[in-house]
């Protein structure tokens, strides 16, 4: 089974908009409502999981239930960061969702909220490579001159181009892989600064695999005008 965790519990504070940034709308819907399309559409996809603050919740239940997301079995509460949210889901589908006897592998697919132009054959292929490797995960090839600057705002070294990738999401780990790194990160304090570094923490390797160039989070107001501009042009 291959269940997307939409985490959408952030506070977005770079958007200025004094509101979660995913209940902006984009060509009259909000921007969710994008986000969970390509899941809800994809062959891929069993279930759908949503990762939300508390006080949102009834936001998204109207969302669900307006555009006929019925792929969504549940509404979960997310934590103070972004790796406790993922946390929140993997343990909740642990409990409720996966059953232990059913011997069948799983994978979740972890998804920014504010990513609303994933591709299905991005989910497609991120879930054929994390069954071959165990974690996976889109990504963009890096463009522009990447240089590691020291505290005094000083040049220390050029990091090589080629090797340098800018992660995107999905990000997909097989589900017992998945129960391992995030609760060894838990007991270890360890944060990681995306969901397959908790992997890569553990020793394991991940897949990294080309994405669209569409395929970006939306951090600012700039972002969504972008966005919509994307939508009305190729959507």
């Amino acid at each position: 089974m291959n269940i997307a965790i939409i985490l959408a519990s952030g506070q977005g504070k770079r958007m200025k908009a004094g509101k979660n940034k995913v209940l902006l709308e984009i060509n009259n819907k909000p921007l969710i409502y994008y986000t969970i399309k390509p899941f809800q559409e994809s062959n891929s996809i069993k279930s759908i999981v949503l990762v939300c603050k508390e006080k949102e919740k009834k936001f998204f239940k109207e969302i669900v239930k307006k555009y006929s997301l019925d792929k969504v079995v549940g509404l979960i509460e997310g934590g103070k960061e972004r790796q406790d949210s993922a946390y929140n889901a993997v343990f909740y589908l642990d409990k409720k969702l996966l059953s232990k006897k059913n011997k069948e592998k799983h994978f979740l697919l972890f998804h920014n909220g504010a990513n609303p132009f994933v591709a299905k054959k991005e989910i497609r292929e991120s879930i054929e490579n994390a069954k071959k490797f165990g974690a996976c995960v889109v990504a963009h090839p890096t463009k522009d001159t990447v240089k590691e600057v020291n505290e005094k705002g000083l040049v220390e070294k050029t990091l090589e181009r080629k090797k340098l990738w800018n992660m995107q999401t999905p990000q997909t780990i097989e589900f017992n892989l998945a129960k391992k790194a995030f609760g060894e990160a838990r007991k270890n304090n360890f944060t990681g600064t995306d969901d397959v570094s908790l992997v890569e923490k553990i020793g394991k390797k991940v897949k990294v695999i080309e994405g669209s160039e569409f395929n970006f989070k939306i951090t600012t107001p700039l972002d969504l005008e972008l966005a919509e501009i994307i939508y009305k042009k190729y959507f």
